[in-house]
């Protein structure tokens, strides 16, 4: 079952142009994928950072096992 959200006309109008665009079928779809690639992107951030840590510490990926 659905919900209902309060986005301005104009979100509105991006996010359908969005979906033509990008070739989704639906809203819901692009906005699915949208939070995919956020989190995505949060955890390659997240990996980027700790990889960098335990290089200024002089560990290696190898040295967890």
């Amino acid at each position: 079952m659905g919900t209902t959200i309060s986005v301005s006309r104009e979100l509105v109008k991006e996010l359908r142009m969005l979906k033509i665009d990008e070739g989704y079928r639906s809203i819901e779809e692009l906005i699915r994928s949208a939070i995919v690639e956020y989190k995505k992107k949060k955890y390659l951030q997240a990996s980027k950072r700790f990889r960098k840590r335990m290089e200024r510490k002089g560990l290696r990926i190898e040295d967890l096992q």
